[in-house]
């Protein structure tokens, strides 16, 4: 085996002091990207975070704030409704290519990007002289693989690099995530009518669901509702189970990482008894969802049931209260419009009988709710699925 030569060492050590000097030593600007109305769920849960966050500011889209990188590793592995969190490398002004390419290969990707990497290249321009986004993704493109080997897809995992133009001004930003985070690594297929975990985590907040009450999720689907409660309540971290883009970098800190996952191991708080009552129609969904529960001990708190809705009977909520959580199938279920309000109709009488004193959460299309609901609900709004839809919630009364 051939051995390393002094100058390799102090090439090597040279490169680690620039490292932790340039990267790891000081603050960097982040952006926690959220789907539209979630921005005030995401803020509170980057000011509970158990890390330095500075400068929180709340705008359309997402929540800015400062840290240094292993804050980024902190966010990352326990935001529930941040879909990535972005590391914005450089603000510059671009109004000719030639600035771009300047300003482009002033930044130190070496320093940034692993030695051999596959990129995924973002670009919008709005209001912008460089209005031609392709051809700017070119010169991100070409400026990069200047410096470090780019490597053709499928090769290695890519990471995305995000180019906004606005007004000529440039924000180049690093996506620390990888994969979007409401990938929580615990399922690997969606059911009918899938919600996206994020905002599975939203409506359980929006909802009032907090450890120590019980959630009966009777069109469970894949059960996204239900492993995100399991999640929420045992104060399990959302990305305890998966990797990030992060860990690819050069200035990747593995103690670091792993005292993140001590410090939200610590923050666990498992329950032993079933809490959450998963049912649905369909057997296939309930076998699926049966086996993700199977595959993790912590997800031993659900139950699943093969089941329809209208015939549970749940009975009165434990003393800690209970929420139940509602998500039909649009298409199957719901139908036209007027068959739709028909059926909600009577999904809203069904609990009026059957769920007294249970909080309530119900995703809707726009124009399925009645006029006049048997009891008296909250009507809020949120997308699923890139659309708007109603979110309903309030409390059956006793």
């Amino acid at each position: 085996m051939e051995g390393h030569s002094a100058s390799d060492n102090a090439v090597s050590a040279a490169f680690a002091k620039r490292l932790r000097r340039r990267v790891a030593a000081r603050q960097w600007d982040f952006f926690a990207v959220t789907a539209p109305g979630l921005e005030d769920l995401c803020r509170r849960e980057l000011e509970a975070l158990p890390a330095d966050i500075q400068a929180l500011k709340t705008v359309g889209g997402g929540v800015e704030f400062r840290g240094r990188l292993h804050d980024a590793y902190a966010a990352n592995l326990h935001l529930r409704t941040a879909t990535r969190v972005l590391m914005r490398l450089a603000h510059f002004r671009a109004d000719t290519f030639g600035r771009l390419e300047e300003k482009l290969s002033g930044v130190d990707w070496e320093l940034f990007l692993p030695r051999a990497c596959a990129l995924d290249i973002r670009v919008t321009a709005r209001h912008s002289r460089l209005y031609h986004s392709r051809a700017v993704a070119e010169a991100l493109r070409r400026v990069v693989s200047g410096r470090v080997k780019v490597a053709a897809d499928g090769e290695a995992p890519p990471q995305r690099l995000q180019l906004r133009l606005s007004d000529d001004r440039a924000v180049l930003s690093l996506d620390t995530s990888g994969e979007p985070l409401y990938k929580r690594g615990l399922k690997s297929s969606g059911g009918l009518a899938p919600v996206r975990e994020t905002v599975a985590a939203a409506v359980l907040m929006r909802a009032g669901f907090t450890a120590g009450m019980a959630l009966v999720d009777p069109m469970c689907g894949s059960g996204t509702f239900s492993l995100e409660a399991a999640l929420l309540a045992q104060h399990i971290a959302p990305g305890r189970l998966r990797e990030f883009a992060f860990m690819r970098w050069p200035a990747f800190a593995p103690g670091r990482w792993k005292e993140a996952l001590r410090r939200a191991d610590r923050r666990q708080r498992r329950r032993d008894e079933p809490f959450i009552t998963a049912s649905d129609v369909d057997t296939a969904a309930c076998g699926a969802l049966r086996e993700v529960v199977g595959a993790h001990e912590a997800l031993g708190v659900i139950r699943v049931e093969n089941r329809d809705f209208f015939d549970t009977a749940p009975g009165r909520p434990p003393a800690a209260g209970g929420l139940v959580v509602l998500n039909p199938p649009y298409g199957r279920r719901l139908g036209s419009r007027s068959e739709g309000r028909a059926l909600v109709g009577r999904i809203l009488r069904k609990l009026r009988a059957d769920y007294r004193g249970w909080r309530l959460a119900m995703i809707l299309p726009k124009g399925y709710v009645e006029k006049k609901p048997p009891f008296a609900l909250h009507s809020g709004s949120l997308y699923h699925g890139g659309l708007k839809v109603v979110l309903l919630t309030g409390r059956v009364p006793p």
